[in-house]
């Protein structure tokens, strides 16, 4: 008898377990969207230091998608050494990323960066 109790016991915390994390992901991908929903309005009035901003202070919960965007106005304002910034912060998993590479080198295009853009089609997985 004990022992089913443990068992029921151990089940009921790993249900509880499992919604409270599943609750947590759902609030993480909410604030993320609402972010990628602020920054789109702050890009596209051209709202670049307002919209840097809100990116460093909340990268960490930034998808590849957001952080597409803030390389791509990086380019488009000429803000080169934010965008350098944005690129050091990279995880493996978001420098792997086409779109994020085609933003990378897009930034690193400009002629007085032109080695950069070499060193970086380089190690490209092309």
């Amino acid at each position: 008898m004990l022992f089913i109790k443990n068992i029921y016991s151990i089940y009921r915390f790993q249900r509880v377990l499992s919604i409270y994390q599943k609750n947590n992901t759902k609030f993480s991908n909410s604030s993320s969207i609402k972010l990628n929903l602020t920054l789109q309005k702050l890009f596209g009035s051209k709202q670049y230091k307002e919209a840097f901003e809100i990116v460093d202070q909340n990268f960490d919960i930034c998808t590849d998608i957001t952080i597409n965007m803030a390389i791509k106005a990086c380019a488009i304002s000429k803000d080169y050494t934010r965008g350098i910034n944005i690129h050091r912060k990279l995880s493996s998993h978001s420098i792997n990323n086409s779109y994020i590479q085609a933003s990378l080198i897009q930034l690193y295009s400009k002629p007085f960066i032109l080695l950069i853009t070499i060193i970086l089609y380089n190690k490209a997985n092309i």
